[in-house]
């Protein structure tokens, strides 16, 4: 399962999450864009965290599911990527 299927399925831990917004991308623009738009969604799009299976998993609201579902149909169609 992809970090965004898991974000919109709102099992996704939430040190994921940080782990792949707070990371440094220097050899791939293409991904460092990815990491940029889901910074984007974290400022207006989280809704809160929930404990699953023994992790805290980051929750995020109707408009940030959407955008995630967006991004998750874009990036389905670049085979490179694994998101």
């Amino acid at each position: 399962m992809t970090l965004l299927q898991k974000a919109i399925q709102g099992v996704l831990p939430e040190h994921e999450w940080h782990a792949f917004i707070g990371m440094t991308v220097r050899d791939d623009d293409v991904l460092d864009e990815l990491r940029e738009q889901c910074l984007l969604i974290e400022e207006f799009g989280i809704k809160g965290s929930q404990f699953i299976n023994g992790q805290v998993c980051i929750t995020f609201n109707k408009k940030g599911i959407s955008q995630l579902e967006m991004l998750l149909d874009e990036w389905q169609h670049k085979s490179k990527y694994l998101v």
